[in-house]
């Protein structure tokens, strides 16, 4: 089936698309990024995905172009803690 194998048993799709008269479609990345970014501190889990298949089939506008395929759903694992940051880390500057 492909939709299980596409969406990987996630609940949740989110497609972010620009408009043809969108100028920067770096807009819309950083949108789905910080999108992201919100679902990971609420413990949700979050993945890019490619549509390449699904996109026909879903009726989008012409001009339409998808940014990002984005899937949302709690992490089988459980939510996963970040390392613990080393006060003592050394940052070396390349001139």
């Amino acid at each position: 089936m492909l939709e299980a194998r596409l969406f990987y048993g996630a609940p949740v799709l989110i497609l972010v698309f620009a408009t043809p008269d969108v100028i920067n479609d770096y807009d819309c990345a950083l949108a789905a990024e910080n999108t992201m970014l919100v679902a990971h501190s609420l413990g949700i889990g979050s993945c890019w995905i490619g549509l390449s298949e699904f996109l026909k089939e879903a009726g989008v506008p012409e001009g339409h172009k998808l940014i990002a395929p984005l899937i949302f759903g709690y992490p089988a694992k459980g939510k996963r803690k970040a390392p613990a940051r080393n006060a003592d880390v050394i940052l070396e500057w390349i001139i």
